[in-house]
């Protein structure tokens, strides 16, 4: 593990977060990743010094941490120099990134500093995207009781506070799993400055189609296959000049398949600047068939005032059916039509360019989220121990009897110490 290093942004007496991370933020690559930064900040101008450590291994596409003032430190799973370490360290406050991260560390934390405020950054109700990926795969209707959920809500249960980025998530963990209100908190994509409509590029210096997001995201792959099987063969009879341009990072060979000059679909890989790259097109793709939380591809859209045509599982927790400006709809023959009908319209195209913008300002504002965000934060802080003692649930998931994780990890130390 590296030394520690002081951030010279904030005062070396400010308490520490440390953010365990399942991967190192790549903002350029994916949504999720941006949105880690952008939780980092808050939590920084909350008062925070904010170190980040993950167990996972180094990508050239990772953020400069340490040049953004977040120190960072490399620990492993299993290892029980962790938990000095983090002793050490003396967090006030812990987030996790991912319920696997809380379910592998913990319960090291919650020994060596009982004291430290936890928070659990969903990203997205990850069982519901897999109950829906389940249910599309085999007919069956959606459960969403399933292994992933019991897991996942017992993360929940034992952290402090649960960040969600969907209020549509936020309702079904109040409803069907009885999460209490004061454990959730909401905080949805930030933007700090709203673009300015006359900085972007007119219809008629646009073409062709785009789609935008990582391969390792089993949506973004469904979405690509289905659109070019279900969907594409409509719009391309009716716009044969028209090409569909696929980016995204982590293309392997099975993407790079449905490469298909022929037919005007094309598998660009990473996109190096995704604003930048989506201000070229005329028409943004979200055709999601499955998936969960807010979805940054549908946000960068917007920012780059480029139209999206999407799923109602994409636009859902991104802004009301009423609001797109256009019928909503996950049928091919629907979505070909909505398309065309935008492609060729630059009346209607500028009408769904301005619902767009209305969404940025009416949901995704930093200013209107962030103090809010801060307040919580400070308000749990500071009746830490009234709060978790409400917390039965969580309560009972520490007891020694139901703390299955911690005693598999001892055992895979043991075992590896041995070995």
């Amino acid at each position: 593990m590296s030394p520690l290093i002081t951030d010279s942004a904030t005062p070396k007496t400010a308490p520490t977060a440390l953010l365990i991370a399942k991967n190192w933020p790549e903002p350029a690559s994916t949504a999720a990743g941006r949105r880690t930064l952008d939780v980092l900040d808050l939590i920084r101008e909350s008062g925070y010094r904010v170190e980040i450590a993950s167990p996972a291994e180094s990508t050239p596409f990772q953020a400069d941490l340490n040049a953004l003032g977040y120190p960072t430190h490399s620990i492993e799973v299993n290892d029980d120099g962790f938990d000095a370490w983090v002793r050490a360290l003396d967090p006030a406050l812990v987030i996790y990134d991912r319920f696997v991260m809380e379910e592998q560390f913990g319960w090291r934390v919650r020994a060596e500093c009982p004291e430290a405020m936890t928070l659990l950054d969903t990203s997205d109700f990850h069982s519901l995207r897999e109950a829906r990926h389940r249910a599309l795969k085999t007919g069956q209707p959606l459960d969403l009781f399933n292994d992933t959920a019991l897991r996942e809500v017992a993360a929940m249960a034992r952290c402090d506070l649960v960040l969600m980025i969907s209020r549509v998530e936020i309702e079904l963990l109040q409803r069907e799993f009885q999460i209490p209100t004061d454990r959730l908190l909401y905080l949805p994509f930030l933007v700090r400055t709203l673009p300015e409509p006359a900085d972007w590029q007119r219809f008629e210096d646009r073409t062709h189609l785009v789609m935008i997001g990582g391969f390792k995201h089993a949506p973004n792959r469904d979405a690509v296959q289905w659109f070019q099987r279900a969907v594409w063969p409509r719009v391309r009879k009716q716009l044969p000049e028209v090409e569909c341009h696929v980016y995204g990072a982590y293309a392997d060979h099975a993407v790079q398949q449905w490469h298909s000059p022929k037919t005007g679909f094309l598998i660009k890989g990473r996109a190096a600047d995704a604003l930048e790259t989506l201000s070229r097109y005329r028409i943004n793709l979200a055709p999601l068939r499955f998936g969960a939380g807010q979805k940054g591809k549908i946000l960068e859209g917007w920012l780059s005032g480029t139209p999206t045509v999407t799923t109602p599982i994409g636009a859902e927790a991104m802004a009301p059916p009423g609001d797109w400006g256009y019928p909503i709809s996950d049928r091919p023959d629907r979505m070909a039509e909505t398309l065309v009908s935008l492609y060729r319209d630059k009346q209607r195209w500028t009408e769904v360019q301005g619902r767009g913008l209305d969404a940025l300002k009416s949901g995704f504002s930093h200013q209107h989220h962030s103090g809010g965000f801060i307040q919580r934060l400070r308000t749990v802080a500071g009746r830490l121990s009234e709060h978790r003692h409400r917390n039965i649930w969580g309560r009972l998931l520490w007891h020694n009897q139901y703390r299955a994780t911690e005693y598999m990890s001892r055992w895979i130390e043991a075992k590896n110490r041995n070995a």
